[in-house]
């Protein structure tokens, strides 16, 4: 029975019980005390020890991070690694990808789409905030924002900076939080790698109103649009009037890009994307005017 629960359960059980450590015997020879040392009392070993450590520390700093935990236990992985011989054992985080790199991965997946005839993606800018990178509309000045969609032609009052200022300030915040939200629920449900429909049906999941598939694909995946204030952009494709003037109207601008991915092969698509892989918590989606 000791051999074949040793087989079983490895190094979990020391030792099976024998008489001598059921019943210790006394000094004055007779059996006093019973210590029972059964598996399901087995001793801890050392990953679960470590595991404990972790989870002491977490619960003292619930606010503490991955990367402070592990610089609190330098070896705590190599532990894991030394008890579970590696199999299970987690993979250290990876340190923070160099900034240039990221942008030229960027850069690459934007002249992807311009070699294929879709070279209005080039009026965009590369916004980087933290974990996320997107391409957000430029107006013809320079700026570096959507138009609010407040904000008219006749605002020309002494405090229109101010509010343009308030306005962009707006829109970036909520298009940050609109990312990181979409992002990490579809993060959570992610299984397989992203499909090109699927890019397609997330990039116009702020406004499912417009597309029956659209709405069944969010609601399939619990994926819900941010509410939006009336600071924010639409966080559709060239909802400015420039880019309307432009590009012939949100519905072209698009059906273009639709055109760009179903002529650019899977293969070539995804070997830009998975450069990027590991930058966005393991989670790349093309949509439309963002990349995240």
């Amino acid at each position: 029975l000791a051999r074949t629960v040793n087989e079983i359960h490895g190094d979990l059980l020391f030792t099976f019980p024998t008489p001598a450590l059921l019943f210790p015997p006394s000094r004055d020879g007779t059996l006093s005390s019973i210590r029972v040392f059964l598996p399901w009392r087995r001793r801890p070993t050392r990953t679960e020890e470590n595991v404990a450590r972790v989870k002491r520390l977490v619960e003292d700093n619930p606010r503490m991070t991955t990367r402070q935990v592990v610089a609190t236990f330098p070896t705590i992985y190599n532990c894991f690694q030394a008890c579970d011989g590696g199999s299970r054992a987690p993979k250290p985080p990876q340190r923070a990808p160099n900034k240039t790199q990221r942008v030229k991965c960027c850069q690459d997946l934007l002249k992807l789409f311009q070699d294929h005839g879709e070279d209005f993606l080039g009026s965009h800018l590369l916004v980087q905030d933290e974990y996320w990178f997107y391409w957000d509309s430029a107006d013809p000045t320079g700026g570096r924002f959507l138009t609010p969609l407040c904000e008219t032609d006749s605002e020309e009052d002494d405090d229109s900076d101010g509010v343009h200022l308030q306005a962009e300030a707006a829109d970036r915040n909520t298009m940050i939080e609109y990312l990181r939200t979409t992002g990490k629920r579809f993060l959570s449900l992610k299984k397989d790698k992203i499909r090109l429909k699927d890019c397609l049906l997330m990039w116009d999941n702020a406004r499912p109103h417009t597309a029956t598939d659209t709405r069944e694909f969010l609601t399939w995946r619990d994926v819900e649009p941010v509410k939006q204030s009336h600071y924010s952009p639409d966080l559709n494709l060239f909802k400015a009037p420039a880019r309307e003037d432009e590009f012939g109207g949100h519905e072209e601008a698009t059906l273009a890009v639709q055109r760009a991915m179903m002529r650019v092969s899977e293969d070539e698509l995804y070997d830009q994307l998975r450069k990027l892989w590991g930058h966005y918590h393991d989670v790349i989606t093309v949509g439309g005017d963002c990349v995240y």
